[in-house]
Order: C-alpha cells, then sequence, then structure tokens
C-alpha cells in the first residue's frame, strides 16, 4: 500500500480496476498529479487473478479481444504479456462433439453441418464482412438473426456464438451492432488467452502508472464525493480523512458509483446506474491433475447458453502436464434463475466435454453471479453510443469510466477508451482551472 501523505491532488481516482489504471496512466503521462484510491489491498476488480497451487484463476471467463481500444493502450503504455491463441474449436450437440473450423474452407469440410448449411453459412460470413455495425445500432440481436439467417441449424450456430459473443442471452435487448463488431473483429484479430491470468495486465497497468508519477493507494475506501457550486472538490474516505481535488475519475461499477453521490444527497449517478443492464454470468472454473479430453479444448453448446475452454492448452496459467478449464453459461438479466441449477448445468457441459474431469479434480472456484459487463449496449437505447458519457450531467469536473461508459467498445475495450476519454477531459478542464487562476493573480 503507497502511504497517503498529501490532502489535495489534481486529480483523485476512485477504482484500481483496468479503467481506472488506465485513467491513471495517462493523467500521470500528462502531467497531472493523480492519485487512485482502490479499496481492495491489490488492483485490479474484475480483472484481478487468484493463485492456488500453480492454477491461476480469473474472475469470470476471461479472454483478450485484440484489435481494439485496450491493445492499442497496452501498445502506447510499454505493456507487454506472453498469451496463447485458442484454436481447435468444437460445438455440442445433442451429445455429439464435432469440429467447428474458424475458417471458410475449414467449414466446408466439416461433417456438423450439411450442404445446403455450408452455403447458407458462406453466404452469412460474405455479407458480414459488408455489414455497417453502427447502422444496426437499433437492432437486435435476435431481429437481425432472424432476418439473415434462415435454416435452422445455422441459427442455432449463430444464435449461440451471439450468446458467447456478447455475454448474456438477452439477445432480444441487446444491439446488433456489438455482435457484428466483434464477429468482424475476431475475424481480423486474435484472442488471446493470457499468461499468469489477468492480473499480468494488472501489474502491467500499474507499473506504466507508477512509471509516469501516478500514486496508488490501495486498502483505502472512498466514501463519498465532495461537492461545491455545481463541481467536484475531491473525496471523502472511509477513515475520516478529506482529499481535495480539482477533479474526480469515478472508475467503479455502476452501483458504487451511484453511492458515492447518494451519500451527498446527489441522485444524478443513481439515475444512470438504475437505467442500466448489466449481463452476469455463472461461471465454473476446474483446475485439473491433467486434462482428460486433450482432443477438443474449446467447446461451444447449441443446446444451451454454455460454452468451456481448457486454456491451459493455449496459456501459462497451469502448472506443466495439469489443466485449468473454464465453463461459463450465459443468464438473462431480467431472470437470471436459480444458481445451484447453474452450478450443475456447468457440471454437466464438463461432463459432456472433459469426461472424468471429475476424478482428477484439483480445485474448483465456482461464481454464481459475476457481471461480465456492468451495462449492454441495448438496442433500445441505440447501441454503444446510448452508453453513459464520461461526463456526469450537472456536475462539473467529475467523470466517469468502466465497461459501462461511452461509444466505443465492449468489455475491457471500453473501459480503456472510457478512461482514456475521461483522462483527457479532467487535463482539458484543469488547464481552464489553471488558466483562471493565473489570470486571476495577474490582475
Amino acid at each position: 500500500m503507497t502511504e497517503l501523505r498529501d490532502a489535495q491532488t489534481d486529480v483523485a481516482v476512485v477504482g484500481g480496476g483496468m479503467a481506472g489504471l488506465t485513467a491513471a496512466c495517462y493523467l500521470a503521462r500528462g502531467g497531472s498529479e493523480v492519485t487512485l484510491f482502490e479499496r481492495a489491498p491489490e488492483p485490479g476488480g474484475r480483472a484481478t487473478t487468484r493463485e492456488a497451487d500453480g492454477f491461476f484463476f480469473n474472475r469470470g471467463g476471461h479472454a483478450l479481444y485484440t484489435g481494439g481500444a485496450a491493445s492499442q493502450a497496452f501498445e502506447d503504455l510499454g505493456v507487454s504479456y506472453g498469451h496463447g491463441i485458442p484454436k481447435n474449436t468444437f460445438v455440442l450437440h445433442e451429445g455429439r462433439i464435432s469440429p467447428f473450423p474458424p475458417d471458410p474452407l475449414g467449414l466446408l469440410r466439416t461433417d456438423f453441418l450439411d450442404a445446403g448449411d455450408k452455403l447458407a453459412l458462406l453466404r452469412f460470413f460474405a455479407a458480414l464482412g459488408m455489414a455497417n455495425p453502427t447502422g444496426l445500432a437499433k437492432t437486435s440481436v435476435r431481429d437481425w438473426l432472424d432476418r439473415k439467417v434462415r435454416r435452422p441449424r445455422v441459427q442455432r450456430l449463430m444464435t449461440a456464438f451471439a450468446r458467447t459473443f456478447t455475454y448474456t442471452t438477452a439477445l432480444d435487448l441487446v444491439s446488433a451492432e456489438l455482435f457484428v463488431e466483434k464477429l468482424q473483429r475476431a475475424l481480423k484479430h486474435p484472442i488471446h488467452y493470457v499468461d499468469g491470468g489477468w492480473r499480468t495486465l494488472v501489474d502491467g497497468m500499474r507499473e506504466a502508472a507508477e512509471r509516469a508519477g501516478a500514486r496508488i493507494v490501495t486498502g483505502v475506501r472512498v466514501e463519498s464525493l465532495e461537492l461545491d457550486g455545481g463541481r467536484a472538490r475531491g473525496v471523502h474516505l472511509r477513515d475520516g480523512r478529506f482529499v481535495g481535488a480539482s477533479a474526480v475519475v469515478v472508475a467503479t461499477d455502476p452501483g458504487d458509483a451511484a453511492k458515492l453521490l447518494d451519500g451527498v444527497g446527489n441522485p444524478a449517478l443513481r439515475r444512470i446506474a438504475d437505467g442500466l443492464v448489466p449481463a452476469p454470468i455463472a461461471c465454473l472454473d476446474v483446475a485439473l491433475e491433467r486434462l482428460p479430453a486433450t482432443g477438443n479444448p474449446v467447446v461451444q453448446d447449441l443446446d444451451g447458453p454454455r460454452f468451456a475452454s481448457a486454456q491451459s492448452v493455449y496459456s501459462r496459467v497451469a502448472p506443466e502436464g495439469s489443466a485449468l478449464v473454464i465453463a461459463f453459461k450465459q443468464l438473462d438479466p431480467r431472470d437470471p434463475g436459480d444458481p445451484r441449477e447453474d452450478e450443475r448445468d456447468l457440471e454437466g457441459l464438463l461432463d459432456a466435454t472433459q469426461p472424468g474431469w471429475r476424478d482428477v479434480l484439483v480445485h474448483r472456484q465456482y461464481l454464481p453471479r459475476i457481471e461480465s459487463v456492468g451495462a449492454l449496449p441495448l438496442a433500445a437505447n441505440g447501441g454503444f453510443v446510448g452508453r453513459p458519457g464520461p461526463r456526469v450531467p450537472g456536475i462539473g469536473h467529475l467523470y466517469l469510466a468502466g465497461d459501462w461508459v461511452g461509444p466505443e467498445g465492449f468489455l475491457v475495450d471500453a473501459s480503456v477508451a472510457s478512461a482514456r476519454r475521461a483522462a483527457e477531459l479532467a487535463m482539458g478542464d484543469d488547464a481552464t482551472l489553471r488558466g483562471m487562476a493565473t489570470a486571476g493573480s495577474a490582475r
């Protein structure tokens, strides 16, 4: 934990997840004195990783979709990481596992689809390459798939992939802009499984922030914000201390963000948070002495909203010869269901894809309700642009960052893009304040 000495900073960042660390990096690189407050003993938020006997358990089913804002920021900030690229994808249908090649030529050889299905899928991908995601912002994934895919087996296939890509079964709510953008990018840029789990990325971002001069304060909870004259003036800590700031960046989940203003009787963030629809999933990770079925490491279930991946096949997240398998179930935020039933469902998926896993079990981690993302881009709200912006209406010098903020990206891409924009706005407003102060002193 970095000791907190001063009662004043240029910018206070609340939250030490990927959004908060990104904001701290760019603020410090821009010359601002920045202090980041994280209530946990270590930064990371949902990107933290737990190690047990050489197995690295992420908090949920993490994979890095490259080619977006996060990849650009890692390169810009000098954050490097080892990784593997998942290949050899399979589909599970009516108890049978079949290969699903990732390229059009491979599709022609798979035994899962008949000739008519293959032709329909090739036409689908051809049309996908010409689709404009922005033009689909107000169309739901369900409506778009119903229009584009007629053959039942292809419809089931693309529905399953849509659930996995969007981390939800609420395809009637989610904007098709999200699915089309992610699918187009995945066909051009590889998915990375990160060596050592996502704490590798967290450590890299923390080092980049501190190298730039940011101060990271852990184990300290921000209780509320200080508002005066219609703008943010600093943060109140749970231990009673006050830290003044010219600007505040709130980089927490929506509920925690709202609580910061609830304490001072301002409902601005509560109104925003209450209008968002998150994407909860149930996630079961198992550490195994060995991988029972080495021939089908990545399996997409077509009969239910489930997905399994032996990430250790492609990345260093388990001891040599051992295995770490993640399995998650996409849920409907309107009716998440019974967590115990979901756990049995995921155990059943492992029974089908890794038979015998119970006999070689070393550790297990079950997260019954973890939010994969704080806000889904909804068709009713116009897709990505319908998410809250980084400025808080009616309050100056207060900014938001997170996977629920801004018009760009999904998951960590949204966190990074919104954090970078929040940092730019904070520095711009801070420069304006400094200029006004200088002009006032000159008079």
